[in-house]
């Protein structure tokens, strides 16, 4: 559960509300061995290390920045 709230608050936190965007955001989602990948159509990509807690966020045209959960 712990890791499931850590996922949810990074979501939130760096994903941009489709609200915002003025038009629906699609992502896609998969998981693998302790990793979780989600990609957005605005070049977004999200990707958790549950094993490391860490999390890589990446913008199209931007750094790629890093947290430790």
């Amino acid at each position: 559960m712990r890791h499931f709230l850590r996922l949810a608050f990074v979501l939130a936190l760096f994903a941009p509300p489709a609200a915002m965007a003025g038009e629906q955001q699609h992502c896609v989602t998969e998981s693998e061995n302790l990793v979780i990948v989600t990609q957005c159509d605005d070049g977004t990509v999200t990707v958790v290390n549950v094993r490391n807690d860490r999390v890589a966020v990446c913008r199209k045209g931007e750094p790629c920045k890093e947290i430790k959960l």
